[in-house]
């Protein structure tokens, strides 16, 4: 699962891993079995440099563009890289990624959430107005 649209993600990470049970809302757009849409990465605006130029062995890193056209600014005070143009080679060790970039010096969180064990997934289907529970 990819969160961190919003640019909590660190915060949403804390709250995930700190709870008992997860109930997981999602339009059905958000259920997909491919990524390709951007992995956002939480940095330190101090290491924004440096981090950058390892992120490039990701993908495409683009910092998120808040108002005005300055960079996206989180709750903490961080920015946001959102890699697209994945280079990874194997999606199936997702823990093996987010490891490797949250090893970066000045990345805080990355918003990939590996498999979640106890966590429910409800699909919303806003035309109909239903929902119905999915086995991942």
């Amino acid at each position: 699962m990819i969160k961190g649209g919003g640019g909590a993600l660190f915060k949403e990470k804390i709250v995930m891993y700190c709870s008992k049970k997860r109930i997981i809302l999602a339009g059905s757009e958000k259920f997909v079995y491919k990524f390709d849409f951007p992995l956002p990465v939480e940095v330190h605006p101090f290491a924004r440099s440096s981090v950058l130029k390892s992120l490039k062995e990701y993908g495409i890193p683009n910092i998120r563009i808040g108002n005005k056209d300055f960079p996206f600014m989180t709750e903490n005070g961080n920015i946001i890289y959102d890699i697209s143009g994945y280079r990874y080679k194997d999606f199936d060790d997702i823990k093996a990624i987010e490891r490797d970039i949250k090893n970066i010096p000045g990345v805080i969180e990355v918003g990939l959430f590996p498999k979640l064990t106890d966590t429910i997934f409800y699909k919303i289907d806003k035309e109909k107005g239903s929902f119905e529970k999915i086995l991942i």
